[in-house]
């Protein structure tokens, strides 16, 4: 790897607006577990950049869960089996069993939640025909939130315009604003199974860096609706459930954008008149 700048928590200010791509590849690919002095000023540089940020969701806020799959159950002897949502225990993650995530590493549990229905249905990418159950939680205490939604769907490329073509210098606040972009598109890039579980440490470290820094939870937009906004509480027994429905998944809605250049089939050559085939002549008349 090229040498790079660190950055400077003392000012604070970031070396690059490229500060947090470095910082991935290097958890990613290099040191994980052990950081290197370029990595310890990138978190700590993170952290005395905070500004804000912070929401307090109060004591009862409802917020929601999705997943795959429901229940049938009688609920009177001899009637017929009826769609029920899961019970409370299979809404949420089991203690020291969670599976690899955006926000946790395998084996920390956390809560992922959701403001909307419609945001949590669409995040566990359901078919049209699945049947979804869906419980209602309510927080059981005040928590303070980081809020990473700020600057969603916009790109950092808006900030870097000038520096590229005209050869403008960054500012230290472009050079902020730019790694702050990067740290919030990260947290709510969807997850495919396709991913690679190396794609998810520098979320998982910075989630964990929040959690140490005095926040119950974070907050990052969801890619899926407009309104929807994902929650994660790193204690998941600060929310509870009340209760927990059947849904079924009528319709699906695709959106799509172009992410690269059209390529065209090329032309065929013009036959030249060595390889154009002749007619044959029609035998003269005597």
């Amino acid at each position: 790897m090229a040498t790079v700048e660190a950055d400077h928590p003392e000012i604070p200010e970031f070396a690059s607006y490229r500060s947090y791509q470095q910082f991935a590849q290097r958890v990613r690919h290099q040191n994980r577990y052990v950081w290197d002095d370029h990595v310890k000023a990138f978190v700590d540089t993170v952290l005395a950049t905070l500004k804000d940020r912070d929401v307090v969701l109060k004591k009862g806020t409802p917020l929601y869960r999705a997943q795959q799959g429901i229940n049938y159950v009688s609920f009177r002897r001899n009637d017929p089996e009826e769609p029920s949502g899961y019970d409370a225990a299979r809404m949420k993650p089991r203690p020291n069993r969670s599976t690899e995530g955006r926000a946790n590493p395998a084996g920390v549990s956390v809560l992922y939640l959701g403001t909307t229905k419609q945001n949590v249905i669409s995040e566990i990418r359901p078919w049209v025909g699945a049947e979804v159950s869906v419980a209602q939680f309510q927080l059981k205490r005040k928590l303070r939130v980081l809020d990473l939604s700020r600057n969603h769907g916009k790109s950092s490329m808006g900030i870097l315009l000038d520096h590229f073509v005209n050869g403008t210098p960054l500012t230290a606040e472009q050079r902020e604003g730019a790694v702050w972009i990067d740290i919030d598109n990260a947290f709510s890039r969807p997850i495919t199974k396709s991913d690679d579980t190396a794609d998810y440490v520098p979320t998982q470290i910075l989630a964990e860096v929040f959690k140490n820094a005095g926040y119950d939870a974070i907050g990052y937009k969801s890619q899926f609706g407009e309104k929807g906004l994902n929650i994660v509480l790193f204690n998941p027994d600060d929310a509870v459930v009340i209760n927990c429905a059947p849904y079924q998944v009528t319709a699906l809605e695709v959106s799509f954008k172009e992410i690269g250049n059209m390529w065209y089939r090329a032309k065929r050559p013009a036959k030249t008149a060595s390889r154009a085939k002749k007619k044959p002549k029609k035998p003269s008349s005597s």
